[in-house]
């Protein structure tokens, strides 16, 4: 039961493709920093489909994304948490892995 945290775009870096390969059916992923931008891609969001996501609000909210991604953040398999749920989180895992 692994958390996946993503904080790089999958524009400029392989991270999100590598953590996919990786990605476990407990398995959960955590999308901050420039990674949520690939929520705005439909390539993206096929790939991330049926996967367990979480988004780091601080980091949608800076980068003015709450509205182009309020489509996506009606669908069932993502969740919007605060850094008192990201220590929830990596408490809740067995591991937390940065990429």
């Amino acid at each position: 039961m692994n958390l996946h945290h993503i904080q790089t775009s999958a524009y400029t870096d392989n991270a999100l493709s590598l953590c996919l390969r990786y990605y476990g059916v407990d398995d959960a992923i955590l999308l901050a920093g420039d990674a949520i931008n690939c929520l705005l891609d439909v390539n993206w969001q096929t790939q991330l489909q049926g996967k367990t996501l979480y988004l780091l609000e601080s980091d949608m909210l800076s980068r003015g994304l709450k509205t182009k991604l309020e489509n996506s953040l009606n669908s069932s398999h993502i969740t919007v948490i605060d850094y008192a749920g990201f220590v929830s989180l990596s408490l809740q895992f067995s591991k937390v892995i940065t990429w």
